[in-house]
């Protein structure tokens, strides 16, 4: 055999080691992602400062639980110490058809609301759910407590922190032109007229991204969730796909300064019913404190 054979046999070796090496740690990476993203809830902490705070103010945000279970999430939020609970959005699910998903948020929210008072805003799931065979799934939940804001805002007092709250859902496709007293305008214009630091609830951050900050809508504090941190968080990419934004969307997970808002994209805490697992991805309790 000659040198040039021997060569491109030990070459050959070389690279068969290579891709099986390559392939070992991608078998293992993957395995171990899909582990993060079934494990108990992570807490992702904030701190939001603004002048018309004067002292501190704990907020938990819980957005796209879509009626999946977690034994510890309650425990772990009472160990936070709210003063606001929160929830975003999609915290039933619009294909579950038992009714099993609205059972285990209305638990949840009945445990949430002896923490804290607990305020819920819609999202599409909760939307669609209504529309096509529950029109009462919303209503068994907030009958546990929670106070439903949808295009609906509250003042409330928190610690001498006068804070205006509000609930939005603005479908795809919407904008934000002339205000008017039925529509997602005319809750903005309302909502946004006052001294008080206001935080948004608004399910999908590119409705706030798109259509309310052009229009001139800048809220301090913006929540948001419905992208579930890109479904699949890849090595220095970072999240991989938003529904209706494509790959790599621009805002699908953490915070973002946006003119004068602060808008903060939560992972949430779904972990079932996906034809492709999170990844990399841990579910997440979002806790902010106002400062």
């Amino acid at each position: 055999m000659n040198s040039i054979s021997l060569f491109f046999i030990r070459a050959a070796k070389r690279l068969g080691c290579l891709l099986l090496l390559i392939f070992l740690l991608a078998e293992g990476w993957l395995i171990i992602g899909v582990r993060i993203g079934t494990e108990p809830p992570t807490v992702r902490k904030y701190a939001v400062e603004s002048d018309k705070i004067s002292s501190p103010v704990r907020i938990v945000m819980l957005s796209d639980l879509h009626g999946c279970e977690h034994s510890t999430l309650a425990e772990q939020v009472e160990e936070l110490k709210p003063d606001l609970i929160l929830l975003c959005g999609d915290m039933i699910d619009r294909d579950h058809e038992t009714g099993e998903d609205v059972l285990i948020t209305a638990s949840l929210v009945k445990r949430l609301c002896e923490i804290a008072p607990v305020y819920y805003s819609l999202g599409n799931h909760e939307l669609e759910r209504i529309g096509l065979h529950e029109r009462d799934a919303v209503k068994r939940i907030v009958a546990e407590g929670a106070i439903l804001l949808e295009r609906e805002y509250v003042d409330i007092n928190i610690g001498g922190n006068t804070l205006r709250l509000g609930g939005l859902y603005t479908p795809n496709g919407s904008t934000v032109q002339k205000p008017s007293a039925d529509t997602v305008e005319g809750f903005l214009a309302k909502f946004c007229d006052t001294e008080a630091f206001r935080i948004l609830m608004e399910h999908r951050p590119a409705a706030f991204t798109d259509a309310i900050r052009p229009a001139g809508y800048e809220p301090e504090l913006v929540l948001s969730g419905h992208l579930h941190g890109g479904h699949v968080i890849l090595p220095i990419l970072g999240p991989v796909y938003g529904p209706s934004l494509g790959f790599f969307p621009e805002y699908a997970l953490g915070r973002y300064e946006l003119g004068a808002s602060t808008l903060i994209i939560s992972a949430g805490l779904s972990t079932e019913r996906h034809i492709i697992p999170r990844l990399n991805n841990p579910t997440e309790i979002t806790f902010i404190v106002l400062e």
